[in-house]
């Protein structure tokens, strides 16, 4: 069985560094030991993710290189361009460190649910200098479900997917490269070609919050983000009048509804409920943008280490496959 983790990066080398030294302590118990492949991509043209690949310690085949073009979903697919004859492609972020256990549940559930792809949580974990508030205020926490549960969407930040999704579904939309929404995109039109997601609940990683996402300002960014995203990933899967009046009329509900919540909020004096009013007036007015053609491009600036420019070239040159599909239409609501 060969398994490959995809890992794409953009100027976070000691988020990195973390990341692949978890993945050097997987164990496996449930399941026969992979044959393993860590690729990471590099989506800087500076190379600043190579020292942290050179430096570390994996006892499993490595993988790295420099994918210049810059968007999330072309890192993505350059991954899956490096991957070989592998059966599996697991995800993870480079701001995630997986438990010891994390592949080893994802390939044993999927293995019990012959499921095609299959997630897991991820659980917040704050650095030092987060405020209290935002650290007992839920904003960084994700829906969880029992084990084998079925699921109509997923992200890439915890998921291990079978080889034939990819063959039959391709790959991610380069429509999404800098605004996001590329995987809730690709697993969406993964359930609408009857494809099986399914849920393990013991295959945790967890994601290190720092402060640069933990202030008011972010949330409020973030929560306008998934708004524009998710219904530019629901217009290009289904741009019919009907859709389009119905995200309409609920982008407006949650800004009249975070108006006056926040209004209430105000006059109580409650600041964690008012941000998250506010969260939903921004994430309304995200909604509406993203029905008049507007894209937030959250993925231009990305929030990364302090690194210096690295020299020599460690690049392995794939092929190319082509990254743009859309096809069906959006049932599943992530975003109501």
């Amino acid at each position: 069985m060969q398994v490959a983790i995809c890992i794409a990066t953009f100027r976070r080398p000691r988020r990195l560094q973390k990341l692949l030294n978890g993945i050097a302590e997987l164990r496996f118990l449930n399941v026969a030991i992979p044959e393993l492949t860590v690729i990471v991509v590099d989506n800087d043209a500076d190379g600043t993710a190579r020292e942290a690949c050179r430096s570390s310690a994996l006892p499993w085949r490595t993988k790295y290189v420099v994918e210049p073009r810059r968007g999330i979903a072309e890192a993505r697919n350059r991954g899956l361009r490096e991957i070989g004859t592998a059966d599996f492609v697991a995800f993870i972020d480079d701001d995630e460190v997986p438990n010891r256990l994390w592949l080893d549940e994802l390939l044993s559930v999927q293995g019990n649910c012959q499921a095609d792809a299959v997630a897991g949580p991820v659980y917040p974990s704050f650095t030092d200098d987060v405020p209290e508030w935002i650290r007992t205020g839920d904003f960084f926490n994700r829906p969880a479900h029992l084990t084998g549960e079925f699921l109509a969407c997923c992200s890439t930040g915890n998921a291990l997917v079978t080889r034939k999704v990819f063959d039959r579904v391709g790959a991610f939309d380069d429509r999404f490269q800098l605004t996001g929404g590329e995987d809730l995109h690709f697993f969406t039109r993964v359930r609408l070609a009857g494809f099986k997601i399914v849920w393990s609940q013991e295959a945790v990683v967890t994601e290190t919050i720092y402060k640069d996402r933990a202030n008011l300002g972010s949330l409020l960014r973030r929560a306008y983000r998934g708004g524009n995203s998710y219904t530019l990933v629901e217009s290009s899967l289904n741009g019919s009048a009907y859709v389009r009046f119905i995200r309409f009329s609920k982008g407006c509900v949650r800004i009249l509804q975070g108006a006056v919540n926040a209004g209430a909020f105000v006059l109580a004096c409650r600041a964690t409920p008012l941000v998250r009013a506010l969260g939903q007036v921004c994430c309304g007015a995200g909604m509406l943008a993203g029905l008049a053609g507007l894209r937030y491009q959250a993925y231009e600036a990305v929030s990364g280490d302090s690194v210096e420019k690295l020299s020599d070239d460690l690049v392995i040159v794939g092929p190319e496959i082509s990254s743009r599909h859309a096809s069906g239409s959006l049932k599943a609501n992530t975003i109501d």
